[in-house]
């Protein structure tokens, strides 16, 4: 059972001797309605539910003011109290599919329930002031004692690589930042916390990998840093350069291990035969620890569907690292090898709904693992892996390779799409680059070309949109070709303006001559 199932079945009872103590005509016991009021609120603290904590807050306000008599429990009260716990039940039930909808119905549920127990919106306001700049003081502190121990973990892995064990100490000075209850209210500190917890992880698994976290540790302390001086001034900034810079060198240290290792290392160190046997993997549990991994898979896709910022999203994609290996090593390994390759084209930044939607999928399929059959699972998750195969892909239009014709016989067809804009970052550089590749071929392009933009079809092709064309209409012939082969004439003179342009030069007349003669065949 996941958090939000958890946090579900617990609000659940809570809801259901609550509606069993404001329904009835009488007066409600208003201690005990105080008692149900606030365990609710705390559970949908714990499971970081901020809304309906919100929602649940009212509720015992108005259960206060029912105990100090700020208020009478006449018909209206009943009404409002009885239609409240009502929607509370139907919030509790969406947790597992939030969307702004419910935002806004709990926000209007808690405006409702605080101006019927007499609680000023400027009151609330005034408490909740109060105790966020205690949070934030607390923060400004905490982060700046953990940004001095990364710090001096850094410099002591760059002076002695072999001085693991020393990362151990950060998890200490963390300690008081993780367990922090508004945490979740100033992003990206929960982010760059888990980051740095799976980077402290990583390096105590592979020892050999601290040179390369003490790049990470580095950068996490200037993003804490920063973060520190910031909560004292106002919200924290959710993609700072630091921060950019803490997931690019998180992302150097997580990267998958290599698939190559040294031959001695497959036989046992004994007189011989030195062979190893294949092995088996441990199965029992496996039933469970697929629901764990589900589990994990939805609450990171929930998560990117709150995710403000590019460096909030790659983070909470680099935490499916672990599971996607696990998943890997459980048989599973198309699906995860799919949900890779979605991460390496940027999926999760180009459509990070279609990648959370993705994701969610199988997590649904994975927490059903008790229930459901062996091949209804494998089958669930390959339907899940070719979907993954679109995600982030560009549409016609949109960005991605311009009328790239895949692998087939001469009649193949080809859908001829236009280029657009790919994005910031390395993702869209790559992409970018491909396009380039797509319509300019291989051969040597000059810096002009470069520098005139990202290449598009010609209009006649990208008139056609969505149209399957013949792969023959993309080829140059007749006036076509030889207007091509005179546009040639300036790279040619460019190249051999620059003296070291010979093997050039003599691609581009070869491409020349190739024009001319498709030119001779006719229109």
């Amino acid at each position: 059972m996941g958090m939000a199932e958890f946090f579900a079945m617990e609000a659940g009872e809570y809801l259901e001797r609550l509606d069993g103590l404001v329904s009835p005509a009488g007066s409600p016991n208003a201690e005990e309605f105080v008692r149900l009021a606030r365990a609710l609120r705390g559970s949908a603290l714990m499971a970081n539910q901020q809304p309906i904590a919100a929602a649940a807050a009212g509720l015992q306000e108005v259960a206060r003011a029912l105990r100090e008599s700020r208020i009478t429990w006449d018909v209206a009260t009943r009404q409002i109290a009885v239609r409240g716990v009502d929607d509370l039940k139907i919030l509790v039930r969406a947790v597992s599919a939030w969307t702004p909808r419910e935002d806004a119905k709990a926000r209007a549920l808690a405006q409702e329930l605080d101006q019927l127990a007499g609680v000023r919106a400027s009151t609330r306001m005034a408490a909740m002031s109060t105790s966020d700049a205690g949070t934030r003081a607390f923060v400004a502190r905490e982060g700046a004692a953990l940004a001095s121990a990364l710090d001096r973990v850094a410099v002591t892995l760059t002076q002695n690589p072999g001085a693991v064990d020393q990362v151990q100490s950060v998890l200490k000075v963390m300690q008081p930042l993780r367990g922090l209850a508004g945490l979740a209210d100033l992003p990206p500190l929960p982010d760059l916390l888990d980051g740095i917890q799976r980077a402290v992880t990583e390096v105590t698994r592979r020892r050999e990998s601290a040179p390369a976290a003490a790049g990470v540790f580095r950068a996490a302390a200037q993003a804490l840093s920063r973060a520190a001086r910031e909560a004292t001034a106002g919200p924290l900034a959710t993609d700072s350069p630091e921060l950019s810079q803490f997931v690019n060198e998180l992302g150097k240290l997580l990267e998958p291990e290599k698939d190559v290792v040294p031959i001695e290392s497959l036989y046992f160190a004994d007189q011989g035969p030195h062979i190893v046997e294949p092995g088996a993997a441990p199965g029992a549990n496996a039933r469970v620890e697929l629901v764990s991994h589900g589990d994990h898979l939805r609450q990171v896709a929930d998560a990117l569907d709150r995710a403000t910022s590019d460096s909030q999203r790659a983070l909470r994609v680099q935490s499916l690292a672990g599971t996607l290996e696990a998943l890997a090593g459980a048989g599973f390994g198309a699906f995860a090898q799919a949900a890779r390759g979605a991460i390496a084209r940027g999926a999760a930044q180009r459509d990070a709904a279609g990648f959370a939607s993705r994701l969610r999928e199988a997590g649904t399929i994975l927490t059903g693992a008790a229930q459901n059959a062996s091949s209804a699972l494998t089958e669930g998750l390959a339907r899940t892996a070719a979907a993954f195969k679109s995600v982030g892909l560009a549409a016609p239009g949109a960005a991605g390779p311009i009328g790239a014709p895949a692998p087939a016989a001469p009649a193949a067809a080809a859908p001829a799409t236009t280029g657009g804009d790919e994005g910031v970052g390395l993702i869209g550089s790559l992409l970018r680059f491909q396009r380039y590749v797509d319509v300019l071929g291989s051969r040597p392009t000059s810096i002009e070309e470069f520098l005139a933009g990202p290449p598009v079809l010609p209009a006649a092709l990208t008139a056609r949109g969505d149209e399957i064309v013949s792969i023959e209409s993309l080829c140059f012939r007749g006036p076509a070709a030889l207007a091509r082969a005179l546009s040639l004439r300036d790279q040619v003179r460019t190249a051999l303006a620059r003296g070291d342009g010979g093997t050039e030069a003599t691609e581009l007349l070869e491409e020349i001559f190739d024009l001319v003669k498709l030119g001779q065949t006719g229109t």
